[in-house]
């Protein structure tokens, strides 16, 4: 199911892709890697986020698609303790406690510097994009049930992005 400014779900044999392109562009944010040819990684891949929502407050589908990201990038079965993946999950639950938007912890706060943060990265493969998507719109929303959509220039974007592009490369 797909929406305005929403990513589908890729199939097996078509590229993942975004359905709106007047949804915000995250490519921006890669820097030389993607001009050189370079892959880009996942790290840089979730420092990209901070361009296009980064000032967002990370709620629980931000904090899942960091984590699925930190366990792509560095191949172990959970994430670290300290990590940027347990990072996001403490925002996302603080933010939930929290009724000032001002006073939320940002995407930006948990994603500057991912890729230092990052004990291992690796280039985003259009596998990596369907799990970190995949996590993303199975994590419940402010409460309500699990939606079919990602963020516009979110985490789950931010990889299809960077899949689609290394893919050409």
């Amino acid at each position: 199911m797909s929406g305005h400014g929403q990513l589908k779900k890729p199939t097996h044999h078509e590229p993942v892709k975004h359905v709106d392109h007047d949804a915000p562009m995250v490519a921006t944010g890669y820097g030389s890697a993607a001009i050189d040819g370079d892959p880009i990684t996942i790290g840089e891949a979730l420092e990209a986020v901070i361009t296009s929502v980064g000032d967002k407050p990370v709620n629980q589908s931000d904090a899942a698609a960091i984590s699925a990201a930190e366990i792509r990038a560095t191949g172990e079965k959970n994430i670290r303790p300290g990590g940027v993946g347990a990072a996001a999950q403490s925002a996302a639950t603080q933010n939930s406690h929290v009724t000032r938007r001002e006073e939320m912890t940002r995407l930006s706060d948990v994603l500057t510097d991912a890729t230092g943060k990052l004990p291992m990265d690796k280039a985003v493969t259009k596998e990596d994009a369907e799990a970190v998507y995949d996590a993303e719109v199975q994590s419940p929303r402010l409460g309500d049930a699990a939606q079919l959509n990602s963020e516009p220039g979110g985490v789950a974007a931010s990889m299809v992005t960077a899949a689609n592009l290394n893919q050409q490369n």
